[in-house]
């Protein structure tokens, strides 16, 4: 059922899907996507949902006048770190929010509602493409999320 799937192109889409967003919301959102193609072996539309939860979430979390950057890099296999200039997450709660249902005190979001479910979602999609996703924060200073993904070569 998986196949090899280009996250440079995946990166991109996602990102001009949600660029509106962002531009409502007095954001930058930018990519930085090197040139060499970095293929993954895995369910297209899922990946997709991956990436998409994770810059969603970043927008909502970041004032006006803020930035979300999606970085795409490859080591020993693929990197996607989704930086936000955002509120931050205690650390307390950096365990919890990929579990299902955990919200964050939502008066936080710029957007109430939700159902708490982007994470855990975002977190299940990784596992099952042998993948991981954690989150570095700090109050007020904003957020990175990183997704590891085994690459295909």
């Amino acid at each position: 059922k998986y196949r090899p799937v280009c996250l440079n192109d995946l990166v991109s889409d996602v990102t001009e899907e949600l660029s509106a967003l962002a531009i409502a919301a007095d954001l930058t959102l930018s990519t930085d996507i090197p040139t060499p193609e970095l293929h993954v072996n895995g369910d297209e539309e899922q990946l997709y949902r991956l990436i998409f939860n994770l810059v969603v979430n970043a927008i909502q979390y970041t004032p006006p006048g803020g930035q979300v950057a999606v970085i795409l890099e490859s080591s020993t296999q693929a990197l996607i770190f989704i930086k936000d200039t955002g509120v931050g997450i205690a650390l307390p709660e950096q365990t919890r929010i990929f579990d299902r249902f955990y919200r964050i005190n939502s008066d936080r979001a710029r957007h109430t509602g939700g159902s708490g479910l982007g994470l855990s979602i975002a977190k299940a999609i990784a596992i099952a493409h042998n993948g991981s996703i954690d989150v570095q924060s700090e109050l007020g200073k904003g957020s990175t999320f990183t997704i590891r993904l085994p690459l295909h070569n």
